[in-house]
């Protein structure tokens, strides 16, 4: 109503034919309008009306109003406007009413009937577009640690593309990863089963002994064994305890010749007991970013081994240097050598060198796997190469000055 009053007040009302005729096609642009009872008065004349038929009376101004008008209720809306110009516009409550219930049927019908035709075709279109994540999802549930092939990745949408590549990543590394632990399971067994048949066939001898003599050796072999089992565990512990996820230790900036100094103060007797040299030749003093107690325990096998295979009377030498971007860390010695072909493999667990002048040397093969685990965790690497005088095994181990640990 107030649409109907403001929009007429715009015209000159003086034209009445231009009047009556944009009146009717203001008229017609709202549902109901036309149901609408106009009228223009000029003071107490009226100058027009919509319906003639009718007499409505003159109200006035005032806005919105309820009336009563030959016993009906009657909604009218009153505009001044310039000069004496007053626009009415009433309607019957009743027919208001009724205008109202048909904008309700022509607007919420539809809506109501559309509403599952949108539902359905909005479950359709999710359904559709969330098939493949369903998918992939069921492929991820069905993944164990006995089954860990490869999500698919064709006909997959490129906006999940990126996640499955990451997860096909992950599964990979994982794969790897149990592998290798069921590899290092199976050979733990196995070189455990070896000293303790060992234990058990000693005992039996031992039980069976006639002798003090063969008592004696059975005794010397059950030590060996137990020493050679003892060993075994110790590392199996060390190296569990070395894995990434398990260090504890925090990084912190360690003098290499004083760490070496309280390695060898342990090394000492048995070196001492084969008559073996330590040297700390062109020892220079550098520090490096480090875990101690990891760090001790790569020298430790280090020089351990050093000390085990060198013949006695030999000779072990120690250097450390500083260059520009890194430090390097020697450790070299005289004995037999590691022969070129089986360089490669010195760093797998349990891999020991089938070498004849060896063959007497007690160890587990674990010891080198203990401190190539060490040197990755520093963001090391590592070399070998020959020793001293154009014979022996040198490791030569490079520090980054700066390690990201």
């Amino acid at each position: 109503m107030k649409q109907i009053a403001h929009a007429i007040a715009v015209h000159d009302l003086t034209a009445q034919s231009e009047f009556i005729s944009e009146s009717k096609d203001i008229r017609r642009t709202l549902k109901g309008e036309e149901e609408f009872l106009i009228q223009v008065w000029d003071q107490n004349r009226l100058s027009f009306s919509s319906l003639s038929s009718i007499e409505f009376p003159r109200q006035g101004p005032g806005g919105i109003q309820t009336v009563i008008f030959d016993n009906e209720e009657w909604r009218y809306y009153g505009l001044k406007t310039h000069g004496s110009w007053l626009i009415q516009i009433a309607q019957p409550i009743p027919m208001r009413h009724t205008v109202i219930w048909e904008i309700y049927f022509e607007q919420l019908v539809p809506t109501l009937i559309q509403l599952p035709i949108l539902a359905g075709l909005i479950w359709f279109v999710i359904g559709f577009g969330f098939g493949p994540l369903k998918r992939i999802s069921f492929s991820i549930e069905q993944r164990s640690a006995k089954f860990l092939q490869k999500l698919p990745e064709k006909n997959v949408p490129k906006e999940v593309f990126t996640l499955v590549k990451a997860l096909n990543g992950l599964l990979d590394r994982l794969s790897v990863a149990l592998e290798s632990q069921r590899h290092f399971t199976a050979d733990a067994a196995h070189e455990l089963r070896t000293p303790l048949t060992v234990v058990r066939l000693e005992l039996d001898i031992l039980k069976q002994a006639d002798s003090r003599e063969e008592r004696d050796q059975s005794i010397e072999k059950l030590y060996k064994a137990v020493d050679r089992s003892t060993r075994l565990v110790h590392q199996l512990l060390e190296m569990t305890r070395l894995e990434p996820e398990q260090i504890q230790e925090v990084p912190k900036p360690t003098t290499l010749k004083q760490l070496v100094e309280t390695v060898i103060d342990e090394i000492a007797p048995l070196a001492d007991k084969k008559s073996i040299t330590l040297y700390l030749t062109n020892f220079e003093n550098v520090s490096i970013e480090g875990r101690f107690h990891a760090l001790s325990t790569m020298i430790g096998n280090l020089l351990s081994n050093a000390v085990e295979y060198t013949q006695e009377g030999g000779r072990i030498e120690i250097s450390a240097r500083s260059e520009t971007a890194r430090v390097i860390f020697k450790i070299a010695d005289n004995g037999p050598g590691i022969p070129e072909n089986e360089r490669a493999r010195i760093f797998d667990r349990f891999y020991r060198i089938l070498d004849p002048a060896q063959s007497g040397v007690p160890g587990s093969g674990l010891g080198l796997s203990i401190v190539k685990s060490i040197v990755d965790a520093h963001g090391a690497i590592i070399h070998v190469s020959e020793g001293l005088d154009g014979r022996g095994a040198g490791f030569e181990i490079h520090f980054p000055k700066s390690p990201a640990i």
